[in-house]
């Protein structure tokens, strides 16, 4: 009663928003957007000019790297050809000319260790890449419409576990008011066999079999309470909420029925249905893929200007640049760019397959939903006058056994099939709902103002009390209430 008190009521909209900023669902469906606007930066970042700064180190006693060091930094010279050597072995009057010209130039040959140390600014201009990043900023693009098309769709889908756990607590509730009206019953049953049984009106088996009745219609009423504490639990983790947070939901959820036939359901749901939609924008991508990869038949050409600076010493000096041009284009490579293209292409027709299994399915569910929401609105019905009628069984069975013309066996079954008809409303009612969200979320309609609720009052009797909410809700995979 404490918790109770102190309990915050809890509206459906108050729920749907909470799981929506809460969830971890919804955080993972953004990410896959980021993702996806990335990837278009990524690909928009491509197609514009780049330019590169590095720097680097060396230091080297090979020959060539040093002469190209001292050529980079503009210290080469005529000594490190040998040409001081060459003097000398030539003599004052070049008497050993061929002997000198013959002589190897240790300078050259051997110049010890020497270190260079380079900066260089690149620019990189593409000019045409054969479409390729085209097709990758177009696959991007398509990647972001499948990520927001998922992005509905799994806000959808929380919605739709919202619906299913708040209106889970509330027929876990409800069943919580029959089990104790079956407790009520069962104790004014014991009374009335031990009063009976104490006239002599009746045998001890009588007053045994309302105590076991009694017994396990409590029984039935605690795992009533436990069926509420668990549906609590359930709503708390669809919203992201903390476990101890306590809240009352006040509400009757409605949902109108789907207007129309069921063709026109189907069609809806074709049109409409986000994770169609994301499968739709996912073929774009795999064809902007197959485009992409087509790119490796065509020619590259890129343009390019770089300007460096090298010095033996740290430091930025002696510039020089370079600018050019390159054209690449790829002749014969014995079935690599076949294969390629082959595997993007196959990677198409696999998501081309996956959508038809996918819009297959999802006729065959939106045909079975459909038939089974109007067979829980008929058995709604159904289950109201089988309340209405039980009730009456069982007082003039009760007064027959206050007479002792009937058993106490009888008045317990009649007391049974009130419990049963009672409980079946409640079920009934509760797949209602559920069959019904679960059609708009096939039809993709299923979103905050599609659902509408009325204050949660209470009354005694079970149709008349509940009568507001025959209106229609729907949800999937919801703990059964126990019968």
């Amino acid at each position: 009663m404490t918790k109770s008190q102190n309990a915050q009521g809890l509206s459906i909209q108050q729920a749907i928003q909470n799981a929506l900023t809460q969830n971890p669902m919804m955080q993972q469906s953004q990410a896959m957007i980021d993702q996806a606007q990335g990837a278009i930066q990524e690909a928009s970042g491509n197609r514009l000019p780049q330019l590169d700064l590095s720097f680097g180190g060396m230091a080297s006693n090979n020959a060539l790297n040093v002469f190209g060091m001292k050529l980079n930094q503009g210290q080469a010279n005529f000594n490190d050809f040998g040409v001081q050597q060459f003097f000398q072995e030539a003599g004052p009057t070049f008497g050993n000319l061929a002997g000198a010209s013959s002589t190897p130039p240790d300078s050259l040959n051997h110049p010890g260790w020497h270190q260079n140390f380079q900066t260089s600014l690149k620019l990189s201009v593409p000019i045409y890449n054969g479409g390729k990043i085209s097709g990758m900023k177009a696959q991007a693009e398509a990647l972001l419409r499948a990520a927001q098309s998922g992005d509905r769709a799994a806000k959808q889908q929380l919605i739709l576990q919202v619906v299913t756990a708040y209106a889970g607590i509330d027929a876990a509730r409800a069943f919580v008011k029959v089990t104790q009206q079956a407790v009520e019953a069962a104790k004014s049953y014991r009374d009335l066999s031990n009063k009976m049984y104490l006239q002599g009106v009746v045998s001890k088996s009588d007053l045994l079999k309302s105590e076991v009745n009694l017994g396990d219609i409590q029984l039935r009423h605690q795992q009533a309470l436990d069926q509420l504490a668990n549906a609590k639990d359930a709503l708390r983790i669809v919203m992201g909420s903390p476990g101890n947070q306590h809240f009352e939901i006040n509400e009757l959820i409605h949902i109108d029925k789907l207007s129309g036939t069921l063709e026109e359901a189907r069609t809806m749901a074709l049109r409409n249905n986000p994770q169609i939609l994301a499968m739709d924008q996912q073929i774009d991508a795999a064809r902007s893929g197959v485009s992409s990869a087509r790119s490796v038949y065509k020619p590259h050409v890129n343009l390019m200007a770089q300007q460096d600076w090298n010095s033996e010493n740290l430091g930025i000096k002696n510039d020089s640049y370079t600018v050019g041009a390159v054209l690449n284009w790829k002749i014969l490579d014995f079935g690599a760019r076949s294969g390629q293209v082959d595997r993007a292409v196959a990677g198409l027709n696999a998501t081309q397959s996956n959508q038809q299994m996918a819009i297959n399915t999802l006729m065959s569910q939106v045909g079975e939903t459909w038939r089974a929401a109007q067979l829980a609105e008929y058995r709604l019905e159904l289950k109201k006058l089988a309340i209405s009628q039980s009730e009456e069984a069982t007082r003039l069975e009760k007064l027959r056994y206050a007479q002792g013309i009937s058993t106490m066996t009888n008045l317990l079954q009649t007391q049974a099939e009130l419990d049963k008809s009672r409980a079946e409303f409640l079920q009934a009612q509760y797949e209602l709902i559920l069959q019904r969200a679960t059609l708009l979320l096939m039809t993709g309609q299923l979103e905050p103002d599609a659902i509408s609720a009325t204050p949660l009052t209470t009354q005694s009797s079970l149709p008349d009390a509940r009568r507001s909410a025959l209106a229609q809700p729907a949800v999937l995979s919801v703990s059964k209430v126990p019968q």
